[in-house]
């Protein structure tokens, strides 16, 4: 198949054999990821005795990758024509350290460094499949056709982990960790098998020589700045990030210790969340259309506050409060994921190809950055004045995610 036979079938990404399989690799990776964000901390406790900060190095070594990781390995990214290999390393890289634990695991050999080293190493592998990924996606499906194949890329992802959510709990309960070690191996070689079926022309590269400047970390970081739509989404995205760390720090000890609700009670919320977030990325492209962006991005802010004041008076509203959590738990999910796949595609359509790993990489370190600030702020924060006045922090840094986009001109083409 020529290149330009497969650039024609960008314009077709819904009955697109390479867009099919590209859907059912994002299922497969959702559920391995999903299961293995699962075992790791049970492994943790349940087999070695670790305690809380270690579980807590596990949690973070994840989005620390994204931090120390995501601008060189963008810039890696950039340098290679063909994306879908450097997936297929990445997934490879993450069934072998899920194959290696489920090893260790049977030999008795397993430690808390060990544990730690293959948490890295999925971790680092999560960046890299995770940048290369975002520029695969413009590649295959035509800029007018991007915020319906975010929508159900975002709707498939959702689902897959979901199904992860209630296999990993029936796997745990009786085969045990190490089935569940191996499914997730085998979720991660399922996707290198399907991601044979993405067909896709070489990403252009930025040309090399004498007159060409030197390329710099830094200029992922340059490029977004100098694209209004997409700095200010970003810093839009910033705020509702801060806001919803601080949330999901705080909202387990309000709903389990002030309101006495059980933890399995809470863990529910969890799915009700998940189903929230599969309609509000299904309705994103939808709404979009009939919004406008910039309409529908403040909207959702705005609509956010009210959302979460329902949670944090639950308790003088009439009904069970268990009625209000889940409200507030679908309301906040719905909004987020619609908000989210409705300005997935300003970045490729902002950038060009050739520099779209290393502005993505950016993007994800100003989104990401802002999360474990947040979720440490908070803490602290509770800790001093209480959860509610904390929870009011959410409200306010929920619908300033509208300011950034004040400016009418910003996203006026999108």
């Amino acid at each position: 198949m020529t290149a330009n036979d497969l650039a024609a079938r960008r314009t077709t990404c819904g009955k697109s054999s390479a867009f099919r399989h590209l859907l059912a690799t994002g299922a497969a990776e959702d559920f391995g990821d999903t299961l293995t964000r699962t075992v790791l901390p049970i492994l943790a406790v349940a087999v070695l005795g670790a305690g809380a900060g270690f579980v807590g190095v596990l949690n973070a070594i994840g989005l620390g990758a994204f931090l120390l990781l995501g601008m060189p390995i963008g810039r890696f990214v950039d340098s290679r024509r063909d994306r879908r290999a450097v997936m297929a390393w990445a997934t490879s890289a993450r069934c072998c350290a899920l194959a290696a634990l489920a090893l260790a695991y049977i030999g008795g050999w397993i430690s808390t460094p060990v544990l730690a080293g293959g948490a890295v190493l999925v971790g680092i592998a999560d960046v890299v499949f995770t940048t290369a990924h975002g520029t695969v996606v413009p590649a295959l499906v035509h800029p007018e056709g991007l915020k319906e194949a975010y929508s159900r890329l975002a709707v498939v992802g959702q689902s897959a982990s979901i199904a992860a959510v209630v296999a990993g709990s029936a796997l745990l309960a009786s085969p045990g960790i190490l089935v569940v070690l191996v499914v997730a191996a085998s979720a991660y070689a399922a996707s290198v098998l399907l991601q044979r079926g993405i067909a896709m022309a070489p990403v252009a590269v930025a040309p090399r020589g004498a007159g060409r400047r030197p390329a710099h970390l830094l200029d992922g970081f340059r490029t977004l700045r100098r694209r209004p739509a997409l700095w200010r989404l970003t810093l839009s995205g910033s705020l509702t990030n801060a806001g919803a760390m601080v949330g999901n720090t705080v909202m387990p000890v309000f709903v389990m210790r002030d309101l006495s609700i059980a933890p399995a009670v809470f863990a529910a919320l969890g799915l009700v969340a998940a189903v929230g977030a599969i309609l509000g990325a299904a309705a994103g492209p939808w709404l979009t259309k009939k919004l406008g962006l910039r309409r529908l991005r403040m909207g959702t802010a705005a609509l956010s506050m009210p959302v979460v004041v329902l949670a944090i008076f639950c308790h003088q509203l009439p009904g069970p409060d268990l009625l209000w959590l889940a409200v507030e738990s679908w309301g906040w999910a719905f909004l987020v994921s619609a908000a989210a796949v409705a300005g997935a595609e300003v970045l490729p359509r902002s950038v060009d190809p050739s520099e779209l790993a290393s502005v993505g990489s950016a993007q994800r370190t100003v989104t990401l950055g802002v999360m474990p600030v947040s979720a440490l702020a908070g803490g602290a924060v509770a800790t001093l004045v209480g959860s509610i006045p904390v929870l009011c922090l959410w409200v306010l840094l929920a619908g300033a995610a509208a300011v950034p986009l004040l400016r009418r001109d910003s996203l006026a083409s999108f």
